[in-house]
């Protein structure tokens, strides 16, 4: 089994140049355990989710849509806040993205894997924006967390039916 970091992030917008990271929620498939991290203190959420994973060491990140967003997001707010990512951040070859594997058109959300698996999502990523706009943390995890869920769900079915990484 690939000891995997399976992760996905809230943030207030789509522009890592104007908007921020609001939530990190992850399944550390070696742990056999999930966190999230989530607040209006961006550089602390990140540096948090980064000191998680330099306790640890990871054969591959793994995130929905992470080449093209989630991973450019968070390099650009750690630069921002001033946190150091760890270097699998940096290795496009250690970075598992089932989006671009196996769909890679505009069809094939994460919502829709998780119909198929029999997994649902709280709501959506849009969604989160009133979230945060209204203080609601709790709502922006809760969202993030079952993201995770079927991420888990994805990844583990791509690796039985012969993902090696």
């Amino acid at each position: 089994m690939v000891d995997a970091l399976i992760f996905d992030i809230e943030t207030t917008g789509l522009s890592p140049l104007r908007d921020k990271v609001t939530c990190i929620c992850f399944a550390d498939t070696k742990a056999k355990t999930s966190l999230c991290f989530s607040g209006d203190f961006e550089g602390k959420v990140i540096q948090s989710f980064v000191d998680y994973v330099n306790k640890n060491f990871y054969d591959k990140l793994v995130t929905y849509n992470g080449w093209s967003f989630d991973i450019p997001f968070l390099r650009v707010r750690a630069m921002a806040c001033g946190v150091t990512l760890p270097s699998i951040f940096w290795d496009d070859k250690k970075i598992c993205d089932p989006y671009n594997i196996l769909v890679r058109s505009k069809t094939g959300k994460q919502s829709e894997f998780g119909e198929l698996f029999g997994k649902s999502t709280c709501g959506t990523g849009l969604d989160c924006l009133g979230f945060y706009s209204d203080g609601e943390f709790a709502k922006i995890e809760e969202h993030c967390k079952s993201d995770i869920v079927v991420l888990e769900e994805i990844f583990n079915r791509m690796v039985k039916a012969g993902y090696k990484g």
